[in-house]
């Protein structure tokens, strides 16, 4: 009797081959046929290669239909469309910077406009930087037009026209780059080519309280990672008309390329004045990829459970998050929890993809976006997010019998590695760091390397206003390790040498050299260390509550100090260090790195 046994689910072209020749020779008519030797064998090759590319195309098929095991973006993206997901596109690098303009008239005032641009080097490209508001200056007591913190965001200024033609109903507005950072698009619509009186549009927040003589617009992603915009039918939202031109106005950026950026230059003048002067307050930061298709796959299923209403936490951090792309970390808990509680409200801490915080603009938006989502009992409150850093000591010894790298090769793994362990671990709200799996990370950056000892201490930055008293509250969110010194009076020394809450140093009194520490009773002292020897300066300026990590320092004034800010650095109490509410626990990226030899 013939063999009717064949496998058809079978995606292996040998297998193929292989169930074919032997249903084949199960056939009466051809059982003495040599399949190997014959034309028959390339009839069989051509089989098991149809039989072969049909499997793989349906299988592709199939696991396309599905949002969890789709492979192409256009699939994934197509599904996530359905669930009325937006995916994040790329987001611009941003940079701070001061500008100083000498006229040489006297001008009542100089309006440095929207979209000013600015050029940058990283490396060996060059990128262009523009302004996203315009700016308004007038001349100071001494004549000066200074612009201080004025924010510049990186990517080429775009502008798209589409004419509208109601005749064709597959009309569609692709933006055409997909390079697109879609917060910075802006929507206008002109009635028509000869009458040039527009106005902007508002990009569409969900449907709630949206008319048909609502001027709002839709943003969706659409094919080969770019983006469609579209309008409403005049029951949800304005319609455009016949003979309309839309015009869309973006950025194109670069993501993360231009991170990095330190000195900038005018690329034109302002008002007609060129001699600009132009100094960086902050490098250029926050440049972001598109969401990538992992992200997508996660987070389209959690947005269509929410329906566009906010009542869980997540459904905070994921609605918004899909509104807001430029948010890089956020995390919501309630006023209840906090210390005096603030019943009925929800705290929103937000930090900013190209900003260390958030702007009062933006917590405006983000609070009327959540109160028309949130139940009535429900005020929303956003807040800026608290910095508590992490600054790691590391000793670390390696085998130099087992490797031909120096010791600043070893020390530069070690950075590295502490750099990839710290972006995997911490860098965001409510994370945790434990110092075994930071040793261990360490001990895995070289295989020369045969042990470290390595401490971390926790650290907050102050910016006291020059010769101005300021009082100052730090949380350091951890139990203070508590150490009572040695000695009398003013010589009062710790075991180390070192007290558990120390600064860097500032002038103080016109002291040089001083630096805040704690007297191991809860009291904090203004000392001054000449030799290893400590004097007293101010006795009393500040208390410390160790076991619940609370600093505080009253009527604070000094006249100098070093670098951005003045670091005060306390030893906690567990190696385990972690974060809670509103504070991000960071990495500083500034380890003390010590490398040895032992030789085994």
């Amino acid at each position: 009797m013939a063999n009717s046994n064949l496998t058809v689910a079978n995606l292996d072209f040998s297998s193929i081959k292989s169930s074919l020749k032997t249903y084949l020779s199960g056939q009466t008519v051809l059982k003495d046929f040599d399949f190997d030797g014959s034309n028959l064998n390339v009839m069989l090759d051509v089989l098991a290669y149809n039989t072969y590319m049909n499997n793989f195309y349906l299988n592709m098929v199939a696991g396309e239909s599905f949002l969890d095991s789709a492979q192409l973006r256009d699939s994934v993206v197509s599904h996530a469309k359905i669930l009325n997901y937006l995916p994040g596109s790329r987001t611009s690098s941003k940079a701070v910077v001061n500008l100083n303009i000498y006229p040489d008239d006297a001008p009542e005032s100089i309006t440095i406009p929207k979209y000013t641009a600015f050029t940058a080097m990283v490396g060996a490209n060059t990128y262009t930087f523009t302004t996203d508001t315009g700016v308004t200056i007038f001349a100071d007591a001494n004549g000066n037009y200074s612009a201080n913190s004025v924010d510049i965001f990186e990517g080429d200024i775009i502008t798209e026209l589409f004419t509208v033609d109601t005749s064709n109903t597959q009309q569609r507005y692709v933006i055409s780059n997909k390079d697109i950072d879609t917060s910075s698009l802006i929507v206008k619509v002109t009635e028509s080519t000869t009458d040039m009186a527009n106005s902007t549009w508002t990009k569409s927040q969900g449907i709630a309280g949206m008319t048909g003589e609502s001027n709002n617009y839709f943003i969706e992603p659409c094919e080969n990672e770019k983006y469609e915009i579209q309008f409403g039918d005049g029951v949800i939202g304005r319609a455009v008309k016949n003979g309309n031109v839309i015009e869309a106005k973006y950025r194109r950026s670069a993501a993360n390329s231009a991170d990095g950026a330190t000195t900038f230059s005018l690329s034109d003048d302002i008002q007609g004045y060129s001699n600009v002067l132009i100094t960086t307050s902050s490098n250029s930061t926050g440049g972001g990829v598109a969401e990538t298709i992992e992200s997508i796959k996660f987070n389209a299923p959690k947005s269509i459970s929410i329906q566009d209403r906010l009542v869980t936490i997540q459904d905070y951090k994921t609605l918004l998050k899909q509104e807001f792309n430029d948010i890089e970390a956020i995390h919501v808990y309630g006023g209840d929890t906090v210390n005096p509680p603030k019943f009925g409200k929800v705290i929103i801490s937000v930090d900013l993809k190209n900003a260390d915080g958030i702007s009062a603009q933006r917590q405006a938006d983000i609070e009327e976006f959540v109160r028309n989502r949130a139940p009535l009992s429900i005020r929303p409150e956003v807040v800026n997010p608290e910095f508590l850093f992490v600054d790691v000591t590391s000793n670390v010894v390696y085998n130099p019998n087992v490797t031909v790298k120096g010791k600043e090769e070893i020390k530069s793994a070690v950075t590295t590695a502490i750099q990839s362990h710290m972006a995997g671990t911490i860098n965001d709200f409510d994370s945790k760091l434990r110092i075994s799996k930071l040793v261990r990370a360490i001990d895995d950056a070289d295989p020369a390397i045969l042990h470290n000892n390595s401490s971390i201490l926790l650290e907050k930055v102050i910016v006291p206003v020059l010769n101005e008293k300021a009082s100052y509250s730090l949380n350091f969110d951890n139990p203070i390790y508590r150490e009572i010194p040695t000695g009398n009076g003013d010589t009062k020394t710790f075991v180390d040498g070192s007290a558990p809450l120390e600064s860097t140093p500032f002038t103080y009194n016109e002291i040089q050299g001083c630096s805040i520490r704690d007297d191991g009773n809860g009291t904090l002292q203004i000392i001054q260390e000449i030799a290893g020897v400590a004097s007293v300066i101010q006795s009393t300026v500040g208390t410390i509550d160790y076991d619940n990590g609370l600093v505080n320092i009253t009527d604070f004034q000094v006249s100098q100090y070093i670098g951005a800010g003045i670091r005060i650095r306390c030893n906690p109490v567990s190696q385990t260090v972690s974060s809670t509410q509103n504070i991000i626990l960071s990495y500083n990226k500034t380890p003390k790195i010590t490398v040895t030899q032992e030789r085994i």
